[in-house]
């Protein structure tokens, strides 16, 4: 490769030469050269000295992982670094860049992967001078990749610019090409966003051997920012959907049609939903119609209500509750009966009380009447929850809400009520429906959501605390007595209800204009050892549930607390019965709580796990959090790539069987059994 032809990123910017270490680092390094021989890392978890890595990973102890930088071991070196992804230190970037002129790649790549994880923006000046471009043999590697990934973390606006005009990669510099489009796409999740970069995001998706990885990326970028205006790329991202195999990447690209508001896109996104055959590409393209005039979709709506798929029925069901139309009012209750799935049903009862006009007071109120009785007479406690949503569509029923809430002992019910209090509050039709007693309805709604506080129930804390800091509700003025509230945060037991702390704890800044001062759970779970050694390096699992089983793989080694913690929790039948709480269609079902509202946990927490790993595919299993180092019992697993989740959340397996189950997965469907079979 020429000098003209080589991207070196410190030949680029204009960058000022840093010191390499701190001297407190320089102060515990052990006096031990680092070998001038080529190495390669293979962790053993046998050995001692990487478990007291883990340990110190664990315990988020940095000053004593810094001496491992200077073994004469890689695998010392390599695991110290990676602690350091997980641990997100700022100050630990001077001392982590000491190994990004290691001899071995792998340790390199989890130095520069770790200063990446940090977010300092220090750290993008560090690794744009360790970028390796003198070497062509070595430019497209795994290390070079990283480093641009990790200034897509940490660098800035300039940045992003010079990295998104780069000329001299080709085709075949997959690695590199890779590292760029994740840079450019973490910097559009920092809300960093330049033309060049959106240049750049459009030549990924028109390339024709591009692979499905940079594409879908790409098309997350646009899905994922509405702000960008992709109209002048239309002509090239119509013909790139009308082409496009990876369902993944249409989806998304649907999404993106339909944030553009653009109507020369909608001829596009109806040819894609009517050609496709992913039951994903249809949802995204249901729910992208939604941002156009509701007679140019009406057609399309109407005839998805009946898809046998009740994923893309409630789709169609979704953009009907807040695009429909007065007039198709008997059209949409038509559906509430028997015969229609629930989940289908309660939206389109939602969308009766959305489009009845306001002064048809009289059959808004029998209706509701109705909706309320189907609600009682429901079987499960998600369902209860789907016709409550349904109920809060009309500020009138807030006293049904009310009442729903202090009559009812089940949380997600509970929680449900209070959901849809807070809907009422920032509708339109909230003030205009309540008028002169509007004083009056929020100081009972005010006292509703206090008194969910009061009683320190951490799902009901967590939710009232959500809604009563919300802006929207225009809630501050009426905080004036908040002893009670500060009596709950401290008897909240930590760190079981460390989510609720904390949404109490932002409440209460809210309400006194400060800054919130966030707890994150002490060390309180060391690892089980003596259970690790018992689980295979390739661990399969099968959950059977009410509706077929799914094989998991474990990662054991990229995650070995997260594995060690959830083989213990199976051994102990811990998920048996457990329900999948959370459907999130094309998105993620998750399980493992044991309240069954998404609130509930044990006496314990985990750290968080985050080597470098992506969410790149449908089928990954990972751990539910409430931020960095609340894990627990909750998991999850993605219907398609979810690469906003990168770094944030750990992920400990994959399905390897058994997609069709997880693609069929309904609220309050449950675990049978989960068995360790291998």
């Amino acid at each position: 490769m020429t000098q003209e032809n080589q991207f070196t990123m410190n030949r680029i910017l204009s960058i000022t030469a840093a010191v390499l270490t701190t001297t407190l680092f320089f102060s515990c390094i052990p006096e031990t050269a680092v070998p001038k021989t080529p190495e390669t890392v293979s962790i053993e978890y046998s050995d001692d000295v990487i478990k007291k890595i883990l340990e110190l990973q664990d315990k988020q102890d940095s000053t004593a992982l810094y001496p491992y930088f200077r073994s004469a071991q890689a695998n010392y070196r390599f695991a110290a670094a990676q602690a350091f992804a997980a641990i997100k230190s700022g100050q630990a970037i001077d001392s982590l860049e000491i190994l990004l002129e290691d001899n071995v790649e792998e340790v390199r790549t989890a130095a520069a992967y770790a200063i990446g994880q940090s977010g300092i923006a220090r750290g993008a000046e560090i690794l744009k001078r360790h970028f390796r471009g003198k070497d062509s043999a070595d430019v497209n590697s795994v290390y070079n990749a990283t480093v641009l990934e990790g200034v897509g973390k940490t660098g800035s606006l300039e940045d992003l610019k010079l990295l998104a005009t780069v000329k001299s990669y080709r085709d075949s510099d997959s690695l590199l090409l890779l590292g760029q489009v994740r840079a450019i796409f973490y910097m559009s999740l920092r809300k960093i966003i330049a033309d060049e970069g959106t240049e750049k995001m459009v030549q990924f998706l028109n390339g024709r051997s591009t692979s499905d990885e940079i594409r879908m990326l790409a098309a997350h970028y646009f899905a994922r920012n509405k702000q960008i205006s992709i109209s002048p790329y239309r002509l090239i991202l119509s013909t790139v959907i009308s082409r496009e195999k990876n369902p993944e990447v249409t989806a998304q690209l649907a999404t993106a049609f339909g944030n553009s508001k653009d109507s020369l896109f909608l001829p596009v996104l109806r040819k894609t939903l009517a050609e496709s055959k992913d039951d994903r590409v249809k949802i995204h393209a249901l729910k992208a119609l939604g941002n156009f005039s509701y007679q140019s979709i009406r057609q399309e709506l109407l005839s998805f209500l009946k898809d046998k798929n009740i994923y893309v029925a409630s789709a169609a069901a979704g953009v009907l509750l807040y695009n429909g139309s007065t007039d198709d009012v008997p059209l949409y209750q038509a559906y509430d009966t028997t015969n229609v799935h629930w989940w289908l049903r309660s939206r389109m009862c939602g969308a009766v009380l959305v489009h009845t006009p306001l002064y048809l007071t009289k059959t808004k109120g029998e209706f509701s009447q109705k909706l309320l009785k189907t609600m009682n007479a429901s079987t499960s406690p998600y369902m209860k929850a789907a016709f409550i949503d349904a109920l809060s569509r009309d500020a009138f029923n807030y006293p049904l809400l009310v009442k729903v809430f202090r009559e009812n002992k089940h949380p997600v019910v509970r929680i449900a009520a209070l959901e849809g209090l807070a809907r009422i509050v920032k509708s339109p039709s909230f003030y205009l429906a309540l008028g002169k007693d509007l004083k009056t309805v929020r100081a009972v709604i005010f006292k509703t959501l206090s008194q969910a506080i009061e009683e320190k129930d951490p799902g009901l804390v967590a939710v009232a605390s959500g809604i009563l800091k919300d802006p929207a509700g225009n809630w501050q003025g009426w905080m004036k007595n908040r002893k009670v509230w500060q009596e709950v945060l401290q008897g909240l037991k930590l760190p079981e209800m460390i989510e609720s702390y904390n949404a109490l704890e932002e409440l209460l800044a809210y309400a006194e204009n400060r800054p919130p001062v966030l707890k994150t759970p002490d060390y309180n779970h060391p690892m089980d050892w003596t259970l690790f050694q018992t689980i295979g390096d390739t661990s399969m699992i099968s959950v059977k549930t009410t509706r077929g089983n799914i094989l998991l793989e474990l990662y054991k080694r990229q995650a070995p607390a997260s594995v060690c913690n959830f083989i213990g929790l199976l051994r102990e039948g811990f998920f048996n019965g457990r329900v999948f709480h959370r459907i999130v269609p094309n998105f993620v079902i998750q399980t493992g709580c044991p309240r069954g509202d998404g609130y509930g946990s044990l006496d314990y927490s985990i750290r968080s796990e985050l080597p470098q790993c992506y969410y790149n595919r449908s089928g990954l299993v990972g751990m539910a959090s409430a931020g960095r180092h609340t894990e627990g019992t909750q998991w999850f697993i993605t219907h398609s790539a979810t690469p906003h989740l990168d770094g944030r959340y750990t992920l400990f397996g994959r399905v390897t069987d058994g997609m069709d189950v997880v693609n069929s997965m309904e609220q309050g469907d449950k675990i049978v059994e989960v068995l360790l079979i291998k």
